[in-house]
């Protein structure tokens, strides 16, 4: 189904507010960075312009993105947007944006992901995405950082965010999940430099 499908939530569906923040101390972060062939502006358009499910596909076995519901009206974009997403696996998860500052050479976008539906997020208290994009002479940098707060009562987040997040790093987010986002910051980098 396209983005401009209409869409309604899964059976069942019920919207749960978004977790507080933990400060940094409390996640476990990857990033990942590319450069784009592209003046600032011009990625900037570029990523306006292309669907959230062509920035990011299926990758090291996890799931991307097929389509996206706005769930409240200013739609995700604006601080506060939020919409759901629903991924190529038949699982979802609501993304609400809690940053979005652009200016002529610098454009940070930071967005909450909670309601994981797949059971392997089980361990996941939310997800927290930073994209930045840095104008760079005729180039730009895309850095994204994405972390994660683990929920105490489960495993590997019980052992602590050092030994818990150690593992949660080894056997994710430094393997499936790193291999995941370099596709996503590949396919933004395609659609710039095209």
């Amino acid at each position: 189904m396209s983005e401009t499908a209409v869409r309604t939530p899964p059976p069942g569906f019920v919207e749960s507010p978004r977790p507080p923040l933990a400060g940094p101390q409390k996640l476990v972060s990857h990033v990942e960075q590319v450069v784009i062939d592209r003046p600032f502006a011009q990625v900037v358009a570029a990523v306006d312009r292309t669907p959230l499910s062509a920035r990011h596909p299926a990758a090291s076995g996890l799931p991307g993105v097929t389509d996206t519901l706005a769930l409240n009206p200013p739609g995700f974009g604006p601080v506060g947007g939020r919409h759901l997403v629903f991924l190529t696996d038949d699982t979802t998860v609501i993304e609400e944006v809690v940053e979005n500052t652009r200016t002529d050479v610098d454009w940070r976008f930071r967005y909450q992901v909670w309601g994981y539906t797949t059971p392997a997020a089980e361990p996941l208290r939310y997800g927290l995405g930073d994209f930045h994009y840095v104008a760079e002479g005729d180039t730009t940098r895309l850095t994204w950082t994405y972390s994660f707060e683990l929920k105490g009562d489960r495993f590997p987040g019980f052992l602590g965010v050092g030994l818990g997040g150690f593992l949660l790093k080894l056997a994710f987010l430094n393997g499936p999940y790193a291999g995941w986002m370099r596709a996503g910051l590949a396919a933004i980098k395609a659609a710039a430099e095209k």
